[in-house]
């Protein structure tokens, strides 16, 4: 199993946010979380990756606990997917510096420039970020994500800020992979990608 939630709790400003979620994500599988606004998807996604820790239950990714190092190197994120990169630099320099975290060093320019083509980011890639409008973020958080081929990619509101050649672009770079794939979206063409839908819990 890639993914294994059992019995997911989260308390957040005392509120419960969700109670009792078991979500099981096999590889290859997409699967999107579907809720009201505040039913916890974002929350959720970020317990995944192990940036949020759980009140009750626990989440393992490949055996791993979430947020372990094993957890996170089998995890691609875009969680903030306007957001989170060095405005000061380039896309190239942001995804140049993710890569060597991910990756040895004589794969990380071949990693870099492969994804810049196949997301389309060429054109730009040598702009400093803080002159990036919100879809030419996103495509570098995306491609930032996709390094190092994870195994797991958790996504929130990717597409967004992309039109639809952009979205297209995205989807196909995903199908390419054998990743398994939990997404939250309020694109119709988002969900219709996935393989099925997760209800979040409505909390009496």
């Amino acid at each position: 199993m890639l993914l294994e939630v059992r019995d997911a709790g989260r308390v957040f400003h005392r509120r419960q946010v969700f109670s009792g979620l078991e979500l099981a994500v096999t590889g290859n599988e997409s699967v999107m979380l579907d809720g009201a606004n505040g039913s916890g998807k974002s929350t959720l996604l970020r317990c995944l990756a192990g940036t949020l820790e759980l009140t009750t239950g626990s989440v393992h990714v490949q055996g791993w606990a979430a947020g372990s190092m094993q957890a996170r190197a089998d995890t691609g994120l875009c969680l903030h997917p306007e957001s989170g990169l060095a405005q000061r630099i380039s896309g190239h320099q942001n995804l140049l510096f993710a890569a060597r975290l991910r990756l040895p060093p004589p794969q990380v320019a071949d990693a870099v420039e492969g994804l810049e083509e196949e997301l389309g980011l060429m054109p730009f890639r040598h702009q400093r970020v803080r002159h990036y409008s919100s879809g030419m973020r996103a495509l570098v958080v995306i491609a930032r994500a996709l390094l190092g081929t994870p195994a797991l990619l958790l996504l929130d509101e990717p597409t967004r800020s992309l039109d639809t050649e952009a979205r297209q672009r995205v989807w196909a770079a995903m199908d390419r992979r054998s990743a398994g794939v939990v997404i939250a979206s309020h694109r119709e063409t988002d969900r219709e990608r996935c393989d099925r839908t997760f209800r979040m819990p409505v909390l009496a």
